[in-house]
């Protein structure tokens, strides 16, 4: 065994935090920890020792909110929301609509179910604590529960759209509601809201145990519908060792074949709320692991290589890539054309890069410099080049427009993004404080997503 440093955990059978020894048998990176009630115990965090301490060199200076709203004298993280010794800001606000849904997956982090539904005005308390600690909100994301089955959805939806502050609004949605109501999707097409679409692959046999029933049938229609309006679409894959590793090479080829699929989320299985049942019947996947998987899954476009940590959250957190479709249809990885370190500083402080004036003039200075750059020597360089000055002129004008910036440009740049939910036996509070996905509550607060789902949902 081999130290590689400290943090604090919590304890697997009571949630107290407890001390954790990051330690490695050579290979892997694990936690023991010490609960003076329950003794110690060992847990799994991450494949890939030497790739664990790489990713630990991202970590970039943090870019703070302009107002915090929990409570310091706190120990932490009972002071969440978010504290001032929290060392990120807000790039993906996650706010619940309702608890809600029409299935009942034994993967469920929420545990969904409840007939409870969050008023127009607490959405509109929320949105008022979300903008005074954030002065722009890239995407707003709409979860539940299954958010569809919100009866003022479309009301909601235009609450946080009347914000000159919110560029987008994604919905985070398993899509049986569309099938039965059309009228619905054309309403959020009118809206240019983004479908974020639970896909867990094209084989039943993951939806039966991750689900809890045969779903194949059915997603082929939401898919065929979404693609039939042209709606912006996200495929969200809940990834399990042993039960659906063997979906990536057929997610891969649909994000790349259709042009309104505009990204691909996976989340390896977090063993907390409803999933903790599966512990046992499916294994822990770390990001290192979905990257060599991906890269191992036959398709041209895509390599390992083309991955890096996401700096702005804990890298320990996410991965992604880009990839750049050419007017001719080519697919190129992002990192190919830029260098790597600019890259990372330009995705420092938040997801999706070029959404505010600043950064969208740097993002053009950084396409001036391939000129002389990484792109040059690409065999199809005139090709890039002229998808990338197409793409800057459409999204030039007078004044800058972040939504018409988003809108261009999500039809050019797909990502692939990796992002490792933590549950009660790989939590890491260090990560926690560098937390940018959160849960904005009703009380201006801001809950870091892994320390509501982990130590306050259902408490």
């Amino acid at each position: 065994m081999h130290v590689l440093g400290m943090t604090h955990s919590v304890c697997p059978v009571c949630r107290a935090i407890v001390p954790a020894k990051v330690f490695t048998d050579g290979r892997d990176v694990y936690f023991r920890k010490f609960c003076r009630e329950h003794g110690e115990s060992n847990a799994f965090v991450r494949s890939d020792v030497d790739e664990y301490l790489r990713t630990l060199r991202c970590v970039k200076p943090a870019w703070v909110p302009r107002e915090f709203s929990g409570d310091a004298h706190k120990p932490c993280p009972q002071g969440c929301g978010f504290c001032n010794r929290h060392e990120q800001h807000l790039c993906m606000p996650i706010i619940e609509i309702t608890s809600r849904c029409d299935l009942a997956c034994p993967v469920c982090l929420v545990d969904a179910g409840r007939q409870w539904n969050l008023s127009i005005a607490e959405f509109d308390c929320i949105l008022d604590g979300l903008l005074r600690a954030e002065r722009q909100v890239d995407v707003l994301n709409l979860s539940g529960g299954e958010p569809l089955l919100h009866p003022d959805l479309l009301a909601i939806i235009d609450k946080a759209l009347a914000r000159r502050e919110i560029v987008r609004v994604s919905i985070s949605t398993n899509g049986l509601r569309l099938l039965q109501d059309r009228t619905l999707l054309r309403e959020l097409h009118k809206r240019n809201v983004c479908i974020s679409l639970q896909l867990d692959g094209f084989s039943d046999r993951a939806y039966e145990l991750l689900r809890g029933r045969p779903l194949v049938r059915e997603k082929m229609q939401v898919l065929e519908i979404l693609a039939d309006e042209g709606i912006s679409t996200s495929l969200t894959m809940t990834a399990a060792g042993g039960v659906n590793e063997d979906q990536f090479p057929a997610m891969l080829d649909y994000l790349f074949s259709h042009e309104h699929v505009v990204s691909f989320m996976i989340q390896p299985v977090a063993f907390e709320g409803r999933a903790a049942s599966l512990a046992g019947r499916a294994a822990r996947l770390s990001i290192p692991d979905v990257i060599k998987a991906l890269g191992a899954a036959g398709h041209p476009a895509v390599s390992a290589a083309d991955f890096v940590a996401l700096p702005c959250s804990s890298p320990l957190c996410f991965s992604l890539a880009f990839y750049l479709i050419t007017q001719e249809g080519r697919i190129v990885p992002v990192n190919r054309i830029t260098r790597a370190g600019e890259l990372l500083d330009a995705l420092a402080n938040r997801i999706f890069f070029g959404l505010e004036p600043g950064e969208y003039e740097s993002l053009k200075r950084m396409v001036y410099d391939l000129w002389s750059g990484p792109a040059g020597s690409l065999p199809d360089s005139e090709e890039v080049m002229q998808t990338i000055r197409r793409l800057i002129k459409a999204t030039s004008c007078g004044c800058f427009d972040a939504k018409k910036v988003f809108t261009e440009a999500e039809r050019r740049v797909k990502s692939i993004f990796i992002h490792a939910f933590q549950d009660a036996h790989t939590f890491d509070l260090a990560r926690a404080r560098r937390c940018c996905n959160a849960y904005p509550q009703p009380d201006g607060s801001l809950m870091p997503a892994c320390v509501h789902n982990v130590l306050r949902r259902g408490r």
